[in-house]
């Protein structure tokens, strides 16, 4: 795959880089990055195109590019992420009107009919704890339990649905980034959702937890209860920076009993 000399970097993490390249968005991954996940990650996504009445990104392309990396490329969606919007409203009313807006697409996605041969949810997460490193062997393997015990669910969980990845433009609003899509509970993925928030947009977050409980008529309870499972799954990604934090809620993992 060849970019483009006018690419425009969108954003930077640790194991990617996303460009806006012409009519394409373009994720180059680190050269670590095993193939097989990025063949997964573009499956994921053309799995999610058959689902009836969301707007996700078009696949166009899975190849690497001169350094050997592997990159995907999708058609460009354009306009603005709801996390640009909810910050611009910030301290007006508009705020509220938006993270509504956030949770009944949230709640839209996860009550879609799910596309044939999606993950199962406790499956993904029992893995992801397993490669937790330093973590006490006792705590994981009771977190590990709780996961393989979870129900079998049959919702659309995104597993990494927060603002950055909703773009606003005209008409239907796009999720993007189905990396992580699961079939399971939707109150694991708003267990995940919540966890992000208090991560990465600490002031949404408490009102998220309210605003999905009541639309969603889900106890607070029962999405607490995963909170240290997905906190578990979480580590286990490599994101630096976050570690103690997440380590607090994997330790309060009895309180969620």
């Amino acid at each position: 795959m060849k970019l483009s000399d006018d690419k425009v970097e969108i954003v930077r993490r640790h194991n990617k880089v996303v460009y806006h390249d012409g009519d394409r968005t373009v994720k180059v991954f680190v050269p670590t990055k095993p193939a097989v996940d990025v063949f997964r990650e573009a499956l994921n996504l053309a799995r999610m195109e058959q689902a009836e009445g969301l707007n996700t990104p078009q696949v166009l392309e899975v190849s690497q590019v001169e350094d050997g990396s592997w990159a995907l490329a999708m058609k460009y969606v354009p306009g603005k992420t709801l996390h640009e919007m909810m910050d611009e409203a910030k301290g007006t009313p508009k705020f509220d009107e938006l993270l509504k807006f956030f949770v009944d697409l949230q709640i839209k996605v996860q009550k879609t009919p799910a596309p044939k041969a999606l993950t199962a949810q406790g499956d993904k997460l029992v893995r992801m704890i397993s490669r937790v490193k330093g973590m006490d062997p006792s705590a994981r393997y009771d977190l590990q339990m709780r996961a393989d015990r979870m129900k079998r669910g049959t919702a659309i969980c995104h597993g990494d649905f927060n603002p950055t990845n909703i773009v606003v433009g005209e008409g239907e609003p796009f999720v993007c980034d189905w990396t992580h899509v699961t079939v399971g509970l939707p109150e694991a993925d708003a267990a995940m959702t919540y966890m992000l928030l208090k991560l990465e947009f600490p002031e949404a977050a408490d009102k998220y937890l309210d605003v999905y409980s009541k639309s969603a008529d889900v106890p607070k309870q029962k999405i607490m209860y995963w909170l240290p499972v997905v906190a578990a799954a979480e580590l286990s990604r490599g994101r630096k920076g976050n570690e103690e934090f997440l380590k607090g809620w994997i330790d309060m993992a009895n309180d969620y009993e």
